[in-house]
């Protein structure tokens, strides 16, 4: 996962209310591409609420 990613998806955590949930999507390229190893690196950090499959490319997350 590219630094700023990490740093993006460490900031939602941080934020994240307990019970809280947040939305997650990503484009294609140049500027949203994300591989389906980084994508599921992301969604790892979270308990998967709707969608999350790497084809559909969004989900909604709460925290583990």
């Amino acid at each position: 996962m590219t630094y700023g990613r990490q740093l993006s998806v460490s900031e939602m955590k941080r934020v994240l209310k307990p019970g809280g949930q947040l939305y997650i999507s990503v484009g294609g390229p140049p500027f949203g591409y994300v591989d389906q190893d980084e994508w599921q690196q992301i969604l790892a950090g979270f308990k998967v609420k709707l969608g999350g499959t790497y084809r559909e490319k969004w989900a909604v997350l709460s925290l583990k």
